[in-house]
């Protein structure tokens, strides 16, 4: 089994932002049991380059975020780029998002490398052939509060650390923070419908590359107005190298996992959520309807390229409504 220090790894991250909590607009506490806890939108405002730090500890250490401008004919929006070369193990191990502790009353969705080494799900990590050992570990958690010291040590337990090693980095999705790093999670949602909807083996992949807008913010959750989501599945763009095996369909395979593809394309997920009443559960498709815009994949066994799907740029300026010179486009 591969043994990689992702929370190690992440720790490197994590003391860069504890060093500048002022020049990233975070605030640091720790709660009495020792837990650190880092608020990047709950109370403090945060920021891009909070949430580029951010994604790039959700993919445990193993992948570089940069920061970028985006445009769309008249419409420029900032952005955040992110390339690994060990997209099954960042995204499907470590960023996407799966119940840290579940029980009657609490139900914690924890990103980060902390999930490796809690192995959960163990079945995905035998399949990744993939754990950390560590005596730190470092968890991403989307939500608009700060974690109880409850919670700090029913995690450091699922991890086997001590709480005061526990290092709880909070990213609201609506704040800039937790935009930045919803968006940096375009080639997660690749790796995602390649195993989970179409049952293609990742691990065939070996480098990826994403890119897409940052959605912009507001408190409000169910006001209309663009998702991250939206702009992902509208605009975003992800580059997937991969080794295939003779006979496979790889143009298909592009034209299964773009946003086209999906029963809910065409709408906003604004839309989409109030026909199912502000929940994701009940979106038809839901979990695999997030998928990027486009996909273009490297066989880098043959040499040869397939691309499916584009931007949409009328569902761009309808998602985002956006208004110049006093109208609204």
């Amino acid at each position: 089994m591969n043994k990689i220090k992702v929370n190690e790894l992440s720790l490197r991250i994590v003391k860069k932002i504890l060093d500048h909590p002022k020049k990233l607009s975070i605030e640091v506490s720790k709660l009495e049991n020792g837990a650190t806890i880092i608020d990047m939108g709950v109370h403090a405002r945060g920021g891009f380059e909070a949430g580029r730090l951010a994604t790039e500890i959700c993919l445990g250490g193993l992948a570089n975020a940069q920061l970028a401008m985006m445009t769309f004919a008249d419409i420029t929006l900032p952005a955040i780029g992110v390339t690994t070369s060990w997209p099954a193990i960042s995204t499907l191990g470590i960023q996407a998002g799966y119940p840290l502790l579940e029980g009657e009353k609490t139900k914690l969705i924890a990103s980060g490398p902390a999930r490796a080494l809690a192995l959960k799900p163990r079945k995905l990590f035998d399949f990744l052939d993939f754990m950390d050992e560590s005596n730190i570990a470092v968890i991403v958690l989307q939500m608009d509060y700060l974690p109880s010291e409850q919670v700090a040590e029913l995690i450091a337990a699922e991890c086997n650390i001590e709480s005061k090693d526990l290092y709880i980095l909070v990213t609201p999705g609506e704040s800039l923070a937790g935009a930045t790093q919803i968006a940096g999670r375009a080639i997660e949602d690749v790796t995602f419908t390649m195993r989970e909807v179409l049952h293609y083996d990742v691990r065939k992949v070996k480098h990826m590359f994403g890119l897409a807008p940052i959605a912009p913010v507001c408190k409000f959750v169910k006001v209309e107005k663009a998702l991250s989501d939206d702009l992902i599945c509208y605009c975003g763009k992800v580059f997937v190298a991969l080794e295939s095996k003779k006979g496979e369909d790889l143009e298909n395979l592009a034209e299964e996992l773009v946003f086209e593809s999906t029963p809910i394309y065409g709408k906003t997920f604004y839309d989409v959520l109030k026909e199912a009443n502000f929940d994701f559960r009940k979106v038809p498709g839901f979990p695999s309807i997030f998928r990027p815009a486009q996909v273009i994949i490297n066989d880098l066994r043959t040499g040869k390229m397939y691309k499916a799907g584009d931007v949409n740029l009328d569902m761009i300026k309808k998602c985002l409504r956006v208004i110049e010179g006093g109208t609204r486009i």
